[in-house]
């Protein structure tokens, strides 16, 4: 009797986990892809600032992974078609303001999968003959501003598109607060079947106006001398809050464990703001092709997938979102050429594939960020590679990253490290074409 007893509780152990096993199976995970804009890694608690407050991201970072050498491109069209197409820009980069219409992005790619897609927030890349909108992207649904139709207005009073209808907004209305509470809503929907959230923040990008948290009044501008970093500093604090906002609606509907959390930002902040950082102050460098201007933050987060706790040192490129979310959701790779590998591993506290290296190409708007380094067309081109110590740009010049401004030359034979890495990144830049293949300079 006992032996059947065993025998029967065998069996059913092994069926309840032969069920437990196909539903791990066939479980999809739910991706959220965050990118503040104008914003470095400095700007966060979890990089080392004590002056801006991010206890939202601070805790995802503590609770997930952390990556502390994730690079953008300096400015937001370039890191923008980058993170969408795993893809360098070299290879895709037509103009400021605009994303190849042939190009496939990670929307496409995840709508082909089955997923429920949403974009929401800033999308400028439908300039020009060959820019491209939201739904030929691979997007469901939308709620964007600077897309056609819109006006200049972001924050207060906002100028937003939302599924071909312009929102009818009034001075109380506040941009950030449209598109969280859009993809709030868009979980709520679709919280039964797979989901994928592109959410490009319009924060914290200038002008830089008053939050509805500290409106006082009299305006919700910025006015007087100090405002502009004070109301940067309080729009760093609300991005935080609407990430929060969106981790309190994953847990109210039973998706946390189920949704793999993002955040990135576009570029580093803003020229015009100094700010403090430990026991110095920084300017923003935003466009330039410096450390300032594209080392930012990224922290992935998923309790019970993720553990606890992870910091990674290994190189993350733009390019290489794309790969990730496609192995989180066990999604096909388009047929082309990328250049960007899966980071996914690392978040889970594995090896992974670590790169030795990352491929940066930038032709700037902002034309005195080519003044060092830009060659080829109109002499704006600026081609350089870089690993976690070394920077090697195309015209030959290496520098370290400690050195953010980028003072100090290294010259050949100075330092044996470096002219091991130097002959490593000489080889990375080797390896890439010649020439962009789509870049339409303005003359």
């Amino acid at each position: 009797m006992i032996n059947r007893k065993i025998l029967l509780l065998t069996v059913l152990l092994i069926q309840h986990l032969q069920i437990v096993s196909s539903d791990r199976s066939t479980h999809k995970y739910n991706v959220i892809l965050i990118m503040a804009d104008d914003s470095a890694a400095d700007n966060y608690g979890c990089y080392g600032s004590t002056y801006f407050k991010t206890p939202t991201l601070d805790k995802l970072a503590k609770t997930g992974a952390k990556f502390n050498h994730c690079y953008s491109e300096p400015v937001c069209t370039p890191s923008r078609v980058k993170i969408m197409t795993g893809r360098s820009g070299l290879r895709n980069y037509v103009q400021f303001g605009t994303l190849d219409k042939d190009e496939i992005t990670f929307g496409n790619i995840m709508k082909k999968s089955g997923y429920s897609t949403a974009v929401a927030g800033k999308w400028q890349l439908h300039n020009g003959h060959r820019g491209t909108l939201a739904p030929a992207c691979g997007f469901d649904t939308y709620c964007l501003w600077n897309y056609p139709g819109t006006g200049s207005s972001r924050y207060w009073n906002p100028s937003i598109m939302q599924d071909g209808e312009l929102l009818e907004t009034t001075s109380n209305d506040y941009g950030p607060d449209i598109f969280s509470n859009f993809i709030i809503k868009f979980i709520k929907r679709n919280k039964t079947k797979p989901f994928f959230v592109y959410y490009p923040m319009a924060l914290v990008h200038s002008p830089f106006p008053k939050t509805p948290d500290n409106v006082s009044p009299g305006g919700k501008t910025a006015k007087g001398k100090g405002m502009a970093l004070s109301n940067f500093k309080d729009m760093t604090l609300y991005a935080d809050k609407i990430v929060g906002k969106i981790v309190s609606c994953l847990e109210r509907n039973d998706l946390r464990e189920k949704t793999v959390i993002i955040y990135t930002t576009d570029n580093g902040t803003h020229r015009n703001l100094t700010y403090p950082f430990k026991d110095e102050y920084r300017k923003g460098e935003k466009a330039y092709a410096t450390d300032g201007g594209t080392h930012v933050p990224l922290i992935a987060n998923c309790p019970g997938t993720i553990p606890r706790g992870v910091i990674c040192n290994d190189l993350v490129d733009f390019s290489d979102f794309l790969p990730t979310i496609s192995e989180i959701t066990e999604s096909h790779l388009p047929d082309i050429t990328l250049d960007g590998q899966s980071f996914w591993p690392q978040c889970l506290g594995k090896k992974g594939n670590p790169r030795e290296w990352i491929f940066q190409y930038y032709y700037p708007k902002y034309s005195p960020a080519a003044k060092s380094h830009g060659q080829g067309i109109n002499g704006m081109e600026i081609i350089w590679a870089q690993n976690q110590f070394f920077k090697l740009y195309q015209n030959g010049r290496l520098y370290s990253t400690k050195d953010r401004q980028e003072k100090q030359q290294i010259k050949p034979g100075e330092n044996e490290q470096a002219d091991r890495t130097r002959d490593l990144l000489q080889k990375a830049i080797n390896l890439m074409p010649k020439e962009a293949s789509k870049l339409e300079p303005k003359k």
